[in-house]
């Protein structure tokens, strides 16, 4: 979904930064993806993530414990997504990924108000989902791992690290 130009541009500069090798008639192979990995989990909450705030909001306690989002319309995120990965976290913060088309519904379905110290988050996906299962109810665990990274709570870091070890280490060894 990004203009072939921004591809090109990504491919060089992978390339240059020597996480991307020419494999000839093969294409390409990504390198050191857990180095790059690392560079974008620390990358993501000061360059990308604050672009994306739909805004902050404030619903009834617990109203998102029994709550089974539609994923094509929205995806939990942050602690809400490590909680039900896991078992292991208490959630204090409900991030949730969607568009600024299904916003609107989404507040009134589960009865957010506005409020700039609420405690959900909702941010703008900034991927288009795609052969989504009807249980794909939280968004990608590389995503799960740097919303939680990014709280600097050392609660939400035991947890991350959870995640790396269950969800991620297996797909930055794969080639």
């Amino acid at each position: 979904g990004v203009a072939l130009g921004t591809v090109d541009w990504i491919i060089r500069e992978l390339k240059d930064l020597g996480f991307l090798v020419v494999m000839g008639k093969e294409g390409y192979k990504l390198i050191r993806k857990d180095v790059l990995l690392q560079r974008w989990v620390a990358a993501y909450p000061e360059q990308l993530k604050p672009t994306q705030t739909l805004g902050r909001y404030r619903g009834e306690h617990g109203w998102w414990q029994q709550k089974n989002l539609d994923p094509l319309k929205a995806q939990w995120g942050g602690e809400v997504a490590a909680a039900r990965m896991t078992d292991y976290l208490n959630p204090q913060i409900v991030t949730i990924y969607t568009t600024a088309l299904e916003l609107g519904g989404l507040r009134i379905e589960n009865r957010l108000r506005k409020d700039a110290d609420g405690d959900v988050e909702i941010l703008e996906r900034f991927w288009k989902p795609y052969k989504m299962r009807p249980d794909d109810e939280w968004v990608h665990p590389i995503l799960v791992y740097a919303d939680l990274l990014a709280t600097g709570n050392q609660r939400n870091i035991e947890t991350a690290r959870m995640i790396y070890e269950q969800h991620i280490v297996r797909l930055i060894g794969e080639n």
